[in-house]
């Protein structure tokens, strides 16, 4: 009974989302066009910076060439010690720009509270929030000209120098995708979430790690849609080694606690379009997972050959089935969720670690 029980967990672990991928990727990419004569509007670009010294003039650059300069302001809020506030101002004398302001946080509070300063200084309408770490290519112009009516919110498909992490994110963009064609996202991207302030205000958002997903659910609860555009591509550095774990295991932690805050308002509001979207999220997310780990401890409790079988035909489909490079990070995905929901239980954090990149 407990080997029949685990076989089916198993098979539900992937079946599921299967089945979720191939009715989201029939979905995918539908989102309607804007008008492309439609003036640019201005935008406010807020970076908060924390020891980016090696990064902060790429980002610049990569930021005043993705839109025009004269429709655009730069709100920098950096807490750093490693000098990235002086690479900053000889940056801006360098380059002689006069649409940057550099604020300097005397003591590191975390990211969310230099998000929350920057959007009440934001002059425009249209906020963009982005890391640092994190570059653009592809057409910011046409992204935030879909930023109208009801959507309130847009964010970034990503691409990552790490193959394991790209792996992940050939599954990972085409649900985000489907899902904002199909109304709205609730995972948005730290790399680049632009909102309009008209639909959020920013007292509204409140002190919690993730920001970005937590700036889309709100915008939906609002009913307003938050979407995920292909027109922008960002690029995410990956740290390496053992760095690697804590950084997915940390922002794995922040969605899981972003899951649980809004599930029952989510539940209880009436837009049954996202609440499909993100109950189903917040299973994959939260509930998925276990049913892999279960499936496996009832599988070996009651045949232990069985589970040395299985476990066999994992590692050998892993290297040399079609879906090889999938299934690897699928299953390393699945164990860095476990870890991030052990490391929930510790409490919201606001300001974390710096891993090396």
């Amino acid at each position: 009974m407990l080997e029949y029980l685990g076989l089916s967990l198993l098979v539900f672990h992937f079946a599921e989302p299967a089945y979720y991928y191939g009715y989201i990727k029939k979905n995918c990419c539908r989102t309607r066009n804007p008008e492309e004569d439609k003036e640019d509007p201005p935008i406010s670009v807020i970076i908060p910076t924390y020891n980016e010294r090696d990064n902060i003039r790429r980002k610049m650059r990569n930021v005043l060439e993705s839109y025009p300069q004269d429709k655009m302001e730069i709100i920098i809020i950096d807490s750093s010690n490693d000098g990235t506030y002086d690479i900053i101002k000889k940056e801006i004398e360098a380059l002689n720009l006069k649409n940057i302001r550099l604020i300097k946080e005397e003591k590191r509070r975390g990211k969310i509270f230099a998000v929350r300063e920057g959007v009440k200084l934001a002059s425009n309408n249209i906020v963009i929030l982005t890391d640092a770490d994190a570059f653009w290519e592809g057409s910011l112009v046409k992204a935030i000209k879909v930023l109208r009516g009801e959507v309130g919110a847009i964010s970034c498909i990503k691409k990552a120098t790490s193959s394991l992490e790209n792996n992940y994110r050939d599954f990972y963009n085409i649900i985000r995708l489907g899902e904002s064609s199909i109304y709205s996202t609730p995972i948005f991207h730290g790399e680049l979430t632009a909102f309009r302030k008209d639909v959020l205000k920013p007292e509204e958002i409140p002190n919690v790690g993730a920001d970005d997903s937590t700036i889309a659910t709100l915008i939906s609860l609002k009913g307003y849609r938050a979407i995920c555009t292909d027109n922008v591509i960002a690029t995410e550095i990956v740290p390496k080694g053992l760095e690697y774990f804590s950084w997915k295991t940390r922002r794995g932690s922040h969605l899981i606690r972003h899951f649980v805050r809004f599930f029952s308002k989510v539940v209880k509001s009436r837009n049954p379009k996202f609440k499909k979207i993100f109950v189903e999220e917040a299973y994959l997310h939260v509930i998925n997972p276990w049913l892999l780990i279960f499936g496996l401890v009832l599988i070996g409790v009651s045949d232990p050959l069985l589970l040395i079988i299985l476990l066999g035909l994992a590692v050998v489909a892993s290297v040399i089935s079609p879906i090889s490079k999938l299934l690897r990070a699928w299953l390393s995905n699945q164990g860095f969720l476990i870890l991030s929901q052990l490391y929930a239980l510790r409490g919201e954090v606001i300001a974390w670690r710096k891993e090396k990149k």
